[in-house]
């Protein structure tokens, strides 16, 4: 289910504010991020059972009469209940997306027609869902296709809890002992809530993602390609804030990036209209979280001419104290800092390979 506003409609955008056509979409992306925290709770229940098997069956099994085959056979039942426990969990996530996939749908048609004269086809629910199945992930230059996104947590997880049982009773620690470690504070069920988390808001920004490639092919007579959105804030990570600012990718393309760039990532598409219709997008702001808090800044700025408007101590917390330096004194712009700081494949240079790059990376290193 897709949470309400405080005014219970699902999305701002809805309730006929009046917003260009780029601020709808960067709103949009914020309203998705907030989404995405509040269906990633929605785990917390689950891996709470998993705790609760655990310590049950480990504190059922006892420490006396510690066989192998009693072992075995603990773990196999345990493996079965947690495995159980963790298709519950996938069902109820993936009826979420699959609700949010057509609720995408339908929201970029209608911000699209809100903003441009011209008349938009809304893609059908199953042609997007079959999408999403079918797209492959490219996280890290890795694809990953999507029913594996999700099954392979399942079984990275259960398995890191078994092993975890296992690994207690080989070392000779008491039934206690290994529930603390396994499903106590700080255990391996936290890592395992963590990555969960982290599942679900990869997921739903390849959903909505989806959900917007096949808004625009859909009506590819007024939309003639689309640009990166990037999140403005200390978190961004290297991969997206080296992303060319302003880059029109168009649908004719053969290259095509398209978010998640990796796990958990924030970066969504805007689309680009046919100057042939009319529409207005000019002026527009966009939210950005500085050294001083959230503010509005121009919708075009570049993540680095952001950084450069921040201090030293933001600086190096999104860059790293070296780079950081790099960044604000060896006389290098924000755009050329950004191309020297990846190569063509979104690979982080190391600052050896920045120093070729640019002889004056290189200078102000050598004088440091």
């Amino acid at each position: 289910m897709l949470p309400a506003n405080d005014d219970g409609s699902v999305d701002n955008l809805y309730r006929g504010d009046k917003m260009s056509l780029l601020e709808s979409y960067i709103s949009h992306q914020i309203w998705l991020q907030r989404t995405a925290s509040h269906e990633a709770g929605l785990v917390v229940p689950f891996i709470q059972q998993m705790r609760d098997e655990v310590r049950d069956e480990v504190l059922k099994f006892g420490d006396d009469s510690r066989t192998a085959a009693r072992l075995n056979k603990m773990l196999r039942d345990l493996d079965a209940a947690l495995r159980g426990i963790a298709g519950d969990w996938n069902d109820v996530l993936l009826e979420d997306l699959q609700e949010l996939a057509k609720y995408e749908a339908d929201w970029n048609v209608k911000t699209l027609a809100d903003n441009v004269d011209a008349n938009f086809t809304t893609p059908s629910p199953e042609q997007v869902w079959s999408a999403v199945k079918f797209e492959p992930l490219a996280l890290s230059d890795k694809p990953v296709d999507f029913n594996s996104l999700l099954n392979n947590w399942a079984e990275s997880e259960v398995q890191r809890l078994t092993t975890g049982v296992r690994s207690g009773f080989v070392q000779g620690l008491t039934t206690r002992q290994i529930v603390k470690s396994v499903v106590g504070a700080g255990g391996l069920a936290d890592v395992s809530q963590r990555n969960a988390m982290t599942i679900v808001k990869t997921a739903m920004n390849h959903v909505s993602t989806v959900a917007k490639d096949a808004t625009y092919e859909k009506n590819k007579d007024i939309v003639e390609g689309y640009e990166l959105i990037i999140t403005l804030d200390s978190r961004t990570s290297a991969i997206c804030r080296n992303w060319p600012p302003g880059k029109v990718y168009k649908l004719t393309d053969r290259y095509q990036p398209k978010p998640p760039f990796h796990f958990a990532c924030r970066t969504t598409t805007a689309p680009v209209i046919s100057s042939e219709f009319d529409f207005l997008d000019k002026g527009s702001k966009r939210a950005a979280k500085g050294a001083e808090g959230g503010t509005q800044i121009d919708a075009d700025t570049s993540y680095y001419e952001f950084l450069k408007q921040q201090p030293a101590w933001f600086q190096d917390e999104a860059l790293g104290p070296v780079r950081g330096k790099i960044f604000r004194n060896s006389g290098v712009t924000p755009e050329e800092f950004r191309s020297i700081s990846i190569d063509g494949f979104g690979r982080p240079m190391t600052l050896k390979e920045m120093s070729a790059l640019d002889s004056r990376v290189a200078q102000y290193l050598n004088e440091r």
